[in-house]
């Protein structure tokens, strides 16, 4: 069956991903350093409540604030909070190639980060038909209903679906329930696959 709809993973396909200028950032707005706030936030467990979308955007802000003495603005925050992005030019462009088929980006990532995106990453999210983030969905990826929920807001089949993603496990639980998945390792490998998969 040929493809209607290509999901692209966010962090470590579409933009690649630095978590350590995140902390860094955050660390030198609040007096730490990157280990105090990888420790207050990412081991605590927070960053996983918010990729489920637990808390609001506005929430987030105040626990950083509470938790790391942090005393900017929300909208300072996504900005520190988005530099652990970096779009990578490459697959943008690929992600170009594929129209006319929909393009969705499928991502583990909170609500401060999928409020701000649009603004902050327009050249990528302008590309995409669809930001399907884990805080909207309630759940993360390998979970199956990830997958279901992201079929179901596009409107495909599982056969009707092209999955890319950087991480095997989640790679392998979208090719359980029949998505063709391409575990992502560069561009080059990623254009050569989907030549092989999308008929021209």
């Amino acid at each position: 069956m040929q493809p209607k709809v290509i999901f692209f993973d966010l962090g470590g396909v579409v933009c690649r991903f630095h978590p350590e200028r995140r902390l860094a950032a955050l660390g030198r707005a609040c007096g730490l350093t990157p280990e105090q706030v990888e420790s207050r936030l990412y081991a605590s467990g927070l960053i996983s409540r918010w990729d489920l979308g637990l808390d609001s955007p506005s929430e987030i802000h105040r626990t950083i604030q509470e938790r790391l003495g942090f005393q900017g603005s929300i909208r300072v925050l996504q900005e520190i909070w988005c530099r652990a992005f970096e779009p990578d030019p490459k697959v943008l462009r690929l992600a170009d190639t594929v129209r006319p088929l929909h393009t969705a980006l499928l991502t583990d990532n909170d609500p401060l980060l999928l409020e701000a995106f649009p603004d902050l990453f327009p050249q990528v999210a302008s590309r995409f038909d669809a930001l399907l983030f884990s805080c909207r969905l309630g759940a993360t990826k390998p979970e199956p209903v990830v997958f279901t929920q992201a079929l179901d807001m596009m409107g495909v089949a599982p056969a009707e679906a092209v999955f890319i993603d950087d991480r095997a496990a989640n790679v392998a639980a979208a090719r359980e329930l029949g998505i063709a998945a391409i575990h992502f390792r560069n561009a080059v490998g990623l254009g050569a696959a989907l030549d092989a998969l999308l008929p021209r």
